[in-house]
């Protein structure tokens, strides 16, 4: 049996988190199939209870769990930029999860390491694995690779002395590999540098999607994802301005954007339901009651960009058809599929058109057929 010892600062707090749950998804499937998995994670203020699976979860400590806020929420960095004062707690958690990583290497003599996020994980499970022999895998999946880009040379040079000689990097979109290829010197085909959207790790639907024919429930825009700048969910309100009165946009998630983006819809004069985190059936409840997806992702500043949104094949799986920025990871993701629409980033008129033609096109899809006007007589 081969044993995988899994370190990651993202990972749900408790049973039914959506936050890290892709993660989650992907070591269980590999559980599943016979290896032994043991996860790393920190324990965070918002743990509560135990992890159920097949994978061994040890929660980390690195602060009195009420100041454990570092991780866990939202990401790092958007934690960081809600209470600058985290920042001081980089170091507390950097070094438990070293120590953390030598103790069950040293317990568990694993066969393979892993880490989730090449910031700070990927850096420490290198760096350890790297003196010890052991081999290990690297998985980035977005602000961490755009951070970790932009780093000062030296930092990146110190970071790719160890990294080097991983098995695996797994990134999300050709569009970062190739980024990541060439802010570290590489060529864009190097065998170490792997594209892992983990579309794998997309629920399957609790029921089949709609046939032709059947009717939706409703006709709302969702928007399902964190509330950080670089999701763009301010460019998808000013669209919603736009359109014709009467259309309801449900935004599902939560981030340091909430407040603001909630003032920018009272201005605006919208109808926005903000949910919070959602997942299981009020989940699905919002797939089943929209009448679009839309994804209006962007570039800011610093390079952060997008990666490959997940939501994006949630929302085909369930026939919802979708409209989202060409930025990022996000049209190799879509893979030509006609059920997405495209628009360039950062324009919220483009968006408007984008969500009128859709939403027109599914109301004359799903319209009662016309009586024959000569069967009439």
């Amino acid at each position: 049996m081969s044993r995988t010892l899994v370190v990651t600062t993202t990972f749900p707090q408790f049973d039914g988190d959506p936050r890290g749950a892709f993660i989650r998804t992907h070591w269980e499937q590999r559980a599943s199939a016979g290896d032994q998995i043991t996860i790393l994670a920190p324990r965070s203020a918002w743990c509560h209870g135990g992890a159920s699976g097949s994978c061994l979860v040890r929660r980390v400590r690195y602060a009195p769990k009420l100041l454990s806020s570092l991780t866990g929420n939202f990401g790092i960095l958007e934690n960081i930029r809600a209470r600058p004062w985290r920042a001081a707690l980089v170091p507390a958690l950097w070094v438990a999860l070293r120590r953390a990583l030598v103790r069950e290497i040293d317990a568990e003599r694993p066969h393979r390491v892993a880490a989730h996020m090449l910031l700070p994980a990927g850096w420490i499970v290198a760096s350890i694995c790297h003196a010890r022999g052991i081999p290990f895998e690297l998985y980035g999946h977005g602000t961490d690779v755009d951070v970790l880009m932009r780093a000062p040379d030296r930092m990146r040079r110190w970071f790719w002395s160890t990294a080097r000689v991983a098995e695996q990097i797994h990134l999300p979109s050709h569009d970062k590999r190739t980024r990541f290829a060439e802010s570290f010197g590489l060529e864009p085909d190097d065998p170490r540098l792997r594209v892992e959207p983990m579309v794998h790790c997309v629920p399957t639907p609790a029921r089949e999607p709609a046939v032709e024919g059947e009717r939706r429930r409703g006709s709302g825009i969702l928007y399902l994802g964190r509330l950080i700048e670089q999701k763009g969910v301010d460019d998808l309100l000013l669209a919603a301005a736009m359109l014709e009165p009467g259309h309801v946009v449900h935004v599902a998630g939560d981030g340091p954007y909430r407040r603001r983006l909630q003032r920018l819809a009272r201005r605006l004069g919208l109808r926005v339901h903000f949910h919070g985190f959602v997942c299981g059936s009020a989940k699905e409840r919002l797939f089943d009651d929209a009448g679009v997806l839309c994804v209006p992702s962007r570039e800011i500043r610093g390079g952060l960009s997008e990666g490959s949104p997940l939501v994006i094949r949630e929302a085909l799986a369930r026939g919802l058809p979708v409209v989202a920025s060409s930025v990022g990871g996000i049209p190799e993701l879509c893979q030509d599929d006609g059920r997405v629409r495209l628009v360039p980033a950062r324009d919220p008129a483009a968006l408007a058109d984008a969500l009128i033609d859709v939403l027109r096109g599914r109301a004359v899809e799903e319209a009662p057929p016309e009586p024959d006007a000569a069967a009439s007589h």
